[in-house]
């Protein structure tokens, strides 16, 4: 593993493109390699779209009874309305 790779960055939970705010509660340190990985695999997600993205990717390791129920209660809100799943000191408008 490479010097850069032990490193670490400033990552938000809830992306600024989406009013994430630069608040300490909307920003955790995380590994560079783990930094890349969120960004390669979900852009800029938030955390629902990123689990009906790995329901999606991983569907044929599921019983279909348990990815119905997981698709259902992930959508029952509107997922890219950031107020319906991050508390308001997260999200700048």
């Amino acid at each position: 593993m490479s010097k850069l790779e032990n490193q670490y960055s400033l990552h938000h939970i809830l992306p600024k493109s989406m009013w994430g705010s630069s608040d300490d509660c909307n920003l955790e340190y995380i590994k560079n390699s783990k930094h890349r990985a969120i960004h390669t695999l979900f852009q800029n997600q938030m955390i629902a779209e990123q689990l009906l993205t790995t329901i999606d990717i991983s569907a044929k390791a599921l019983r279909e009874d348990v990815k119905e129920w997981l698709i259902d209660t992930l959508t029952t809100r509107d997922i890219h309305d950031p107020r319906e799943r991050y508390d308001e000191k997260v999200i700048r408008f």
